[in-house]
């Protein structure tokens, strides 16, 4: 043995037991006290521990072990140290010494059937052999009193038959715990069958990432933890899991690499798993109960159908739940027509699917058409933390595909998700739903193009459904309204959409502008309008400009009891939806007033009129009933800016837009837009 740290020297194995002392040899072996310690005068440690001497035809170790044979009934036990070895069917022998009361005498040829193998009973002391368990390199496991070590390499069936291999040392390893060991190397458990299952507080263990391979191409699982009533009644714990290993699919459609049901705390760390090409790489399934404190640490998901899927038994109405899953440092390579994560799978019953108070952080490498992370009918990751990060590696197919796909945002996606989720896919920007980052009730989202010069179009956006009752979609839009006029025309506005029931007539949103990029009506123009549908729901649309290379909001909204569900789909004009009828819109509509206390500082209404052309004087009604203290009118078609606004008036009425002569005729040829308002201060405070 070499501790490189501190020396190259090499020291034996009887060096290091020597060096020990006797109480050290003595926890190295079975966790012993040091009261058990006691050597016969004149003897070694080395001989103490190798068993240099003998005694009445027993193997005498010192006053550490003693060696009574093998298991077999009649055998009287006086002492802590005294030793019976069993030797299992696949060839592994343990020795076994007595933890109960003594003297204690044998009434079977194995200890299961003897008392059985307990911290009471029977207590595991070594397998094989000391010298044999500490030159493997999980010896260091052995001192103590740590969990055992079951070596698979040990078993006569290794590796003719790896599947059985292993079945018969989890048998073992299911009755105490402990590690067992897969040696390195290349192993195909496809004709052996697979469908190995885990039992709890074990550890499955390879020699290292790449070092250990498994190969698995048949139908079910490799490995899989079930924590079935039936056979680990109430097996809840934090010591089961699968580290160090490599496993590599094939083309099954039915393949699994693993499998964790119904259980808490089971954790993969150091793994790569790759080219499930039809089938699933990592599979959470709520069978009965819920599967909560997934750990995933350093683990690597390359080129599978689905690389990480959650979901749920069909017809099951228990535990929906995937709570206190930690992601750190997982990777997901997905390529063409795959799918990296996927939350709830439509095909079973569209159950409820619910990862909560989760940690997620997760890099997923996108090419071709691929779906980044994908939410079933019901899927949810709700008030957790993280950071999603997407891009195409350097030798990637350019990606086409869905960093987030939610097809149904009323009971799917991500809600209160503390986090970032970014992406490196600026040339695809309109296609992943853009970015954003969720502080529970604050959220930012950049609806921008990113690349000047490509947006040179208009873009609307149906934004959100608006509650029918009780909700309120509020926050902050600013953006450039085409960044080559960003020194004289851009906008920010402040604004709050709510509804409670259908109040057709009576919308009236908080609604305040600072700029000029609201003020028209083309395609250069910001817009918000509110429309209703048949059945008499609200939904907010944005029209972004052209030529908008940043367009960001912060905005918050309540879930319940009525909820706001958020959309930012890409649609067509909502006017050309004949099924739509206008509540609202931000040129023509009026809002809420400002305030200084309970002073309204500013109010102000718009219109748009379109008017026959052929005079010079246009009057449009502003409904105050005083005159306005504040108006302004501005041309908006061809015909109305040939000839200009020459002047505008107003009275208690009316507000009298004058042109600088007649113009031209025609029908409904003179648009432009007209707005006023007061400023109400109740005479104790008034601006010059």
């Amino acid at each position: 043995m070499t501790d490189r740290k501190d020396s190259h020297k090499l020291v034996t194995r009887r060096e290091l037991i020597a060096s020990l002392g006797m109480t050290g040899a003595a926890a190295l072996l079975y966790g012993a006290s040091g009261g058990i310690v006691n050597a016969a005068a004149g003897t070694s440690v080395q001989d103490s521990v190798y068993g240099n001497n003998s005694e009445h035809g027993n193997v005498q170790l010192g006053g550490l072990l003693r060696i009574y044979g093998t298991f077999r009934p009649s055998v009287r036990i006086f002492q802590e140290w005294d030793v019976l070895e069993h030797t299992s069917a696949d060839g592994i022998t343990t020795g076994y010494r007595w933890a109960g009361a003594r003297p204690h005498t044998t009434a079977a040829n194995n200890p299961a059937a003897d008392g059985g193998i307990s911290n009471t009973a029977w207590v595991a002391v070594y397998q094989v052999g000391l010298e044999d368990a500490l030159a493997e390199h999980s010896g260091a496991l052995l001192v103590g009193g740590v969990q055992p070590v079951w070596r698979v390499i040990d078993s006569a069936l290794w590796p003719s038959n790896p599947t059985d291999a292993i079945k018969a040392v989890l048998l073992s390893a299911a009755v105490e715990g402990g590690v067992v060991l897969i040696p390195a190397g290349s192993y195909d458990f496809t004709a052996s069958g697979g469908n190995i299952d885990v039992p709890p507080n074990v550890i499955i263990s390879g020699d290292g990432v790449g070092v250990t391979n498994l190969t698995w191409n048949g139908d079910g699982y490799l490995f899989r933890y079930w924590r079935n009533s039936t056979v680990w009644s109430g097996a809840v714990g934090t010591s089961h899991a699968i580290i160090d290993l490599s496993i590599n699919g094939g083309s099954n459609s039915n393949s699994i690499a693993i499998e964790i049901s119904d259980t808490y705390g089971f954790k993969l760390r150091n793994l790569s798993i790759y080219g499930f090409l039809a089938g699933d790489g990592l599979v959470l399934h709520s069978r009965n109960f819920w599967v909560e404190g997934t750990t995933l640490e350093n683990v690597s998901i390359s080129n599978c159908k689905r690389h990480i899927v959650f979901k749920r038994q069909p017809g099951t109405s228990n535990m929906p739940s995937y709570g206190y899953t930690t992601f750190r440092n997982v990777s997901l390579n997905v390529r063409d027509g795959q799918i990296g994560m996927l939350v709830g799978d439509d095909a079973y019953n569209n159950a409820s699917h619910e990862i909560y108070n989760a940690i997620l952080e997760v890099n997923i490498w996108t090419t071709g058409s691929s779906i980044g992370v994908g939410f079933g009918k019901n899927g949810t990751i709700r008030d957790s933390g993280g950071m999603f990060r997407c891009e195409t590696p350097p030798e990637g197919a350019a990606f086409t595909g869905n960093f987030i796909k939610i097809d149904y945002p009323e009971t799917s996606g991500m809600f209160n998700f503390d986090g970032s989720v970014r992406t490196s896919h600026l040339s695809n920007a309109e296609n992943w739903k853009n970015t954003w980052r969720d502080l529970r009730y604050q959220k930012l989202r950049d609806i921008g193009e990113p690349k000047p010069g490509v947006q040179n179009y208009a873009q609307w956006f149906r934004v959100c459904r608006i509650g029918t009752d009780r909700s309120l979609f509020s926050g902050r839009v600013r953006m450039t309204t085409d960044y080559g006029k960003a020194s004289y025309r851009s906008a920010s506005a402040e604004f709050a959409f709510g509804v409670r029931g259908n109040e057709a007539g009576g919308f009236k949103p908080i609604f305040n502008v600072d700029g000029d990029g609201f003020n028209g009506t083309g395609d250069a123009f910001a817009n918000f309008t509110v429309y209703a549908d048949a059945g008499g729901k609200y939904w907010l649309y944005f029209r972004r400009p052209k030529y908008t290379n940043y367009c960001v909001f912060e905005y918050t909204y309540d879930l319940y009891p009525q909820g706001t569900f958020e959309y930012w789909d890409k649609v067509a004009s909502p006017e050309l939806d004949t099924s739509l009828t206008k509540v609202w819109d931000s040129l023509s509509y009026s809002s809420q007033s400002s305030y200084v206390g309970d002073e309204i500082v500013f109010t102000g209404q718009r219109a748009i009129a379109s008017v026959n052309g052929g005079n010079i004087n246009y009057q449009v009604a502003h409904l105050l009933g005083v005159t306005p203290e504040w108006y302004t009118a501005t041309a908006l078609s061809a015909d109305a800016n040939s000839i200009g606004i020459s002047s505008i008036t107003a009275d208690k009425d009316n507000i009298t837009v004058a042109f600088k002569a007649a113009t031209p005729a025609g029908s409904a040829n003179i648009k432009f837009a007209v707005e006023w308002g007061r400023k109400q201060f109740n005479n104790r405070f008034r601006p010059s």
